[in-house]
């Protein structure tokens, strides 16, 4: 009996030390779930693409007003303050420098780059090629920004006034305080990268890293000479070399920045799944590492927000948002600070309409940029180079030789050091489009001399662009052909000038056959001898009219100076008033 009751006595022991420990047990998930158990850390993202220099209004979005610097703070500011404690990061997707309009163009885009400064925190400088680790801008090259070489985009982010000739907002321009990073863009001589491939950010005890790279069109988007000492690898595979080095350092929460992208149907809202997403970032993206989580792209201004496979078929989110500012992504992500992982993300393309909310309140202080650079454009364009004498114009003598035409060829072979110089005055690309007269000689009156790059402005949404002189190799027998085609039937448009170069035609001779000398330093020309030949682009790449040279892409074409910084600096070396006299460099004898 006394056996039986121990038994009973053990088994409700059992039982009741089963139910203190369950007890226990759903206690301490309680108290877990209610104070040890650590929520997602939320990193806000305000992505911009393709800003191109758009401070002014004008753009459009959905038939509304859209854009313009002061609007676009107002919304990035809006969306920063409503935060609260999350972290918000400014990410520059490149293209927010070049192909700008005229306004920022002029002034090398710096108002552009002071703009965005306005965002900066005070972990960020300006100045150092070294790495801002808590900067809160990160920024990376796009392909236009490209457009003045490599040394101008170092100057552009680094600082300084170079050589440049500019009314500077702020003297000496400070440079950006974005943290630049690009992973494919390399130096030639020696193969490491022109900026830090990586940066990290650590957010509330968790590690996000962040990869740069451009889009490889850059090596036939651009002039080679911008481009001539870096070498631009493939996107996916720049990118993929530095995620093992960065999971080696514990980061495993991995947002690449890629100005390379392309094209979705748009929609409002959170991101969804599905889409019909179109372009290069679809294989892009389905080759990166399968740690990448996250792909802000651009370049091809259009609309992106989708979930694409990469390489371990995981979903990568991938946005992006039109261009010029009239729009920009809004990107939430939570990060597990147990494992520093993305396990939520999801992004938010949102309008910047100038009529709601809050851009119907500007913001203050960029108004205030957007006026001093108007006000700096007006001081340059209405400086005083020069002085002429008397009108110095297209029109020519008998010979075919005009004043103005001599003026702007002398100017490009000086600028240049060629043997010769070609100008054509007429309706063609970088031609003669005007004349200056007795007085005051303007920076604008030489830019109507000499005016922008229209037909690439219409075409590319209203950029301004000025024509570059540039060098090539022809031969005495491709210098005779080029001033033989003046007697061409029809006529070619426009007319030529010549510097370094005197020649006698006779009139009566037959077609191809007027040209009867031609004399370089006072030396007959060699057929087959070779001549460095200065002209604007156009004409050094065969599309500058009927008197550009023929062009094949075994043709080395140098690039040099902007047409009209070269005119104004020849102007500059003649004593004034300008007394511009056509000098016989062309004679008929028949």
């Amino acid at each position: 009996m006394a056996f039986s009751l121990s038994k009973k006595n053990t088994a409700i022991g059992i039982i009741v030390a089963g139910i203190l420990l369950i007890g226990v047990f759903v206690f301490l998930c309680i108290l877990g779930s209610s104070g040890t158990t650590q929520e997602a850390v939320h990193v806000r993202i305000l992505a911009v693409n393709d800003f191109h220099g758009h401070l002014y209004e004008g753009q459009q979005l959905n038939n509304r007003s859209a854009g313009s610097a002061p609007v676009l703070a107002a919304y990035l500011k809006s969306a920063m303050n409503s935060s609260g404690t999350n972290e918000t990061i400014l990410a520059l997707l490149g293209d927010t420098i070049g192909a700008s309009p005229r306004n920022t163009s002029l002034l090398m885009d710096e108002p552009s780059v002071l703009f965005f400064n306005m965002f900066a925190d005070t972990d960020c400088s300006t100045g150092d090629p070294g790495r801002h680790d808590r900067c809160n801008v990160i920024a990376i090259p796009g392909n236009h920004e490209f457009n003045r070489g490599t040394g101008e985009l170092l100057r552009m982010v680094y600082g300084g006034n170079g050589n440049t000739t500019i009314p500077h907002l702020v003297d000496p321009y400070p440079g950006t305080e974005a943290d630049y990073t690009c992973a494919n863009v390399v130096w030639k001589e020696n193969g490491t990268p022109v900026f830090p491939p990586y940066t990290i950010r650590e957010v509330n005890g968790t590690r996000i890293g962040f990869i740069g790279a451009v889009t490889t069109e850059t090596t036939g988007l651009e002039f080679p000479e911008n481009i001539r000492d870096v070498t631009i690898l493939n996107e996916s595979e720049a990118i993929n070399r530095y995620v093992p080095v960065l999971q080696e350092q514990g980061v495993h929460a991995i947002v690449v920045l890629l100005h390379n992208g392309g094209r979705q149907d748009p929609y409002e809202g959170l991101t969804r799944d599905g889409g019909n997403v179109t372009g290069p970032i679809v294989s892009i993206v389905s080759r990166l590492d399968p740690d990448v989580d996250v792909v802000l792209s651009a370049h091809a201004h259009g609309f992106t927000n989708a979930f694409l496979p990469n390489s371990g078929n995981k979903p990568v989110l991938v946005t992006q948002a039109y261009a010029y500012g009239v729009a920009y992504a809004d990107v939430d992500l939570g990060i597990d600070p147990a494992s520093d992982e993305i396990v939520t993300k999801s992004a938010r393309i949102v309008p910047v309409y100038a009529d709601q909310s809050p851009g119907t309140i500007p913001d203050p202080g960029t108004e205030n940029i957007v006026e001093t650079a108007k006000t700096a454009i007006d001081t340059l364009t209405t400086q005083v180079i020069s002085t002429a004498a008397e009108n110095i114009t297209r029109s020519t003598n008998p010979a075919g030789e005009s004043a103005l035409g001599d003026l702007v060829a002398d100017s490009e072979r000086a600028a240049t050091g060629a043997d010769v110089a070609f100008v054509v005055a007429g309706d063609t690309p970088g031609g003669l489009h005007a004349d200056l007269y007795l007085g005051n000689i303007k920076w604008a009156d030489l830019e109507a001399v000499l005016p922008a790059d229209a037909s690439i402005a219409a075409e590319y949404g209203g950029w301004y662009s000025r024509p570059h002189i540039s060098t090539r190799n022809l031969t005495g027998e491709q210098i005779k052909g080029i001033l033989e085609k003046q007697w061409m039937t029809p006529a070619p448009n426009g007319t030529l000038s010549v510097s370094g170069l005197a020649y006698t035609y006779d009139s009566s001779q037959s077609a191809g056959d007027k040209v009867t000398e031609m004399l370089i330093g006072g030396k007959p020309v060699g057929a087959n001898a070779t001549y460095v030949t200065a002209m604007n682009y156009y004409m050094a790449y065969g599309m500058g009219g009927e008197y550009s040279p023929s062009w094949d892409p075994g043709v080395t074409v140098s690039l040099g100076p902007e047409d009209i910084n070269a005119l104004i600096a020849y102007i500059r070396s003649m004593p004034a008033p300008l007394d511009v006299q056509t000098d016989g460099r062309v004679r008929q004898t028949g």
